[in-house]
């Protein structure tokens, strides 16, 4: 208590604005492309259904293992299109 009896009003810090909670970071390897390397964009094709498409940066020192990253993840969307429509995941069965 102050002088008197008084009881002074506590000291209320600085309202700060959250930024969430804090992410660890996680270093890649020399084989793995930053995350700026490979940009993914949505876009409207001409028949009104949306699209994505990986953009590379050519001029990017890891666009070797970037492409190879994209190749992959085509490569897998392109299989498991395939066994959903044909039962198979690599060829088209011969009787179609």
């Amino acid at each position: 208590m102050a002088e008197n009896g008084v009881r002074r009003a506590a000291k209320k810090k600085p309202a700060t604005l959250s930024r969430g909670p804090k992410r660890a970071v996680v270093k890649k390897s020399a084989g793995v492309p930053r995350k700026g390397a490979v940009a993914k964009k949505r876009f409207r094709a001409s028949s009104g259904e949306y699209a994505r498409v990986a953009v590379l940066d050519a001029n990017d020192d890891n666009f070797g293992s970037a492409l190879l990253n994209v190749f992959r993840e085509n490569v897998a969307k392109a299989r498991q299109e395939n066994k959903r429509i044909f039962g198979s995941p690599d060829r088209v069965p011969e009787d179609i």
